[in-house]
């Protein structure tokens, strides 16, 4: 429900603008580009469990084991429409922060903190199965999802941080979602969705530019 109020919002918006678009999109490629525009909101327990369990052991109870967020990453994307309607596209986003809070202010076991980001390339078919008018149109998302979290463990000594450990995991998931576009002209568009990672069971919410070639 949140997803479809959320797109419902952001169509009532975009509805009164009257400037047309060329909707043949057949045969171009686009890059689809957004800056702290993307929300992640995700349980970081995943990533835990792809630890070493040496590297485990370190950790606070509570840490990387709930519900958390993220908007500072920044992501790109490269696509081919093969119709109209139907495009291919490769997505990458970097920078994902899971839990950013963690500094070692009160409990930090043995002085122990971490460092975890998450990095997620996309591989999506992206149909556009409903047209409202030529300029807004919602579509569907399916893919696969790889995505790596890389792990920094750090002693606090000093006033400074010793890196003690690192570890690293890739894994695969699936990728599906909902969006909406409004061509607002020719070669540009503008993209509001929602999305589901199966890996840390990651809901995105976006609002990311296309710019089409």
């Amino acid at each position: 429900m949140k997803c479809v109020s959320f797109l419902a919002l952001v169509g009532a918006l975009l509805l009164p603008n009257i400037t047309m678009a060329n909707n043949q999109k057949q045969g171009q490629y686009f890059v689809n580009f957004g800056v702290a525009s993307n929300y992640y909101n995700y349980n970081s327990k995943d990533a835990r469990d792809e630890l070493d369990q040496n590297l485990e052991e370190l950790l606070d109870e509570y840490d990387l084991s709930s519900d958390d967020a993220d908007i500072v990453n920044a992501s790109v994307g490269l696509g081919y429409y093969l119709t109209n309607d139907f495009a291919v596209r490769a997505n990458y986003t970097y920078g994902i922060e899971l839990d950013w809070l963690d500094w070692c202010f009160f409990d930090c076991s043995n002085n122990v903190y971490h460092d975890s980001d998450a990095s997620i390339l996309t591989l999506d078919g992206i149909y556009h199965f409903y047209h409202i008018n030529e300029q807004l149109s919602f579509y569907g998302i399916a893919g696969l999802a790889l995505t790596r979290v890389s792990t920094k463990l750090s002693y606090w000594r000093d006033d400074q941080r010793e890196v003690i450990a690192r570890d690293n995991s890739t894994n695969l998931g699936a990728n599906l979602g909902l969006g909406l576009q409004y061509d607002f002209a020719r070669n540009w568009a503008l993209k509001a969705g929602y999305s589901h990672h199966t890996f840390l069971s990651m809901d995105k919410y976006y609002l990311n530019m296309e710019w089409r070639f």
